[in-house]
């Protein structure tokens, strides 16, 4: 790991723990190991080291999930998605767990923090929504022309509905501190919606 992702994953947990405001820049630099001057290097100050953490923990994430998504098959999407989300919950929680911090409400107090101090972070998410929907129409729409699924329901309600499905699960299971079993949650779910609409 270079000096500039081991920044972001330190900077990560400990806003993680802390939240923004409350973690300053020298604590960031003595976690890492590197002076101010290294650290200069890499970032203007804390509040672009934070675009940094938000950019790769929330942002990036979606984009890199959706890119991998076979897009003529429903099901296969489904349980892709499912596999690939597992897969990043778990290399978060093991950074996080590094450091005694859990993937819990912090999560998405950092996520209002942005909302707070980084002016277009509502705009990037409203983006990144718009390509979730976009990437779930289009495969609904293949699995509509194929005959893998009828339905009258629009495709792009159908997207929402398993959007929102994921969207509230996820929040749900964090409130309980149940992450650990929210794929086992989301594949019940969709897998139940799937059924009512597969021809």
């Amino acid at each position: 790991m270079d000096s500039k992702d081991k920044i972001v994953q330190v900077a990560f947990n400990l806003f993680l723990q802390k939240g923004y405001r409350d973690v300053s820049l020298r604590e960031i630099v003595d976690e890492v190991g590197l002076t101010k001057g290294a650290f200069y290097h890499y970032f203007k100050g804390k509040e672009q080291l934070f675009t940094e953490v938000v950019d790769h923990y929330f942002l990036s994430l979606s984009d890199y999930i959706y890119d991998q998504l076979p897009k003529t098959h429903l099901k296969a999407f489904m349980t892709g998605y499912l596999e690939l989300l597992t897969g990043q919950i778990e290399r978060i929680s093991q950074e996080a767990e590094k450091k005694g911090n859990t993937i819990s409400l912090s999560y998405y107090y950092l996520a209002f923090d942005a909302l707070r101090i980084l002016p277009d972070f509502g705009t990037k998410i409203r983006e990144v929504y718009l390509r979730e929907e976009k990437a779930w129409m289009e495969v609904i729409d293949h699995a509509k022309e194929s005959g893998e699924i009828k339905s009258s329901v629009d495709s792009h309600h159908l997207a929402k509905l398993f959007i929102s499905a994921n969207d509230g699960l996820g929040m749900h299971m964090i409130l309980e501190n149940r992450l650990d079993q929210l794929s086992k949650e989301i594949i019940s779910v969709w897998t139940s919606l799937y059924k009512l609409i597969k021809a």
